[in-house]
């Protein structure tokens, strides 16, 4: 039964691993294909994305409330902007400039 219980572990212990992995990778280099990643990775991996989806989906709905008026709604796209910009900066290849 303990026996049992450590495999049990371990393989859990490694599969939480690889993901781990995986989510890594993607993060990293979202250039490569993300297609031949488990789902639960990509899903992982998504965590900011659904995060700033939500913080703007947040914003325009306090615009329609009437919460934020037009220069508190822009303010806000702004922060979101920067912070976009910060985790995800834009890179250009060498070979446009």
């Amino acid at each position: 039964m303990a026996a049992t219980m450590i495999v049990g572990a371990l393989v859990a212990g490694i599969y939480a691993a690889l993901i781990a992995m995986h989510v890594a990778a993607i993060r990293h280099d979202r250039a490569a294909a993300t297609a031949d990643r488990p789902q639960v990775a990509r899903w992982l991996a998504a965590t900011g994305e659904r995060r700033r989806a939500r913080l703007e989906s947040n914003a325009v709905l306090r615009r329609i409330d009437g919460e934020l008026d037009r220069a508190g709604y822009r303010e806000a796209m702004a922060v979101l902007a920067a912070q976009d910009a910060i985790e995800r900066p834009l890179e250009v290849p060498k070979s446009l400039l």
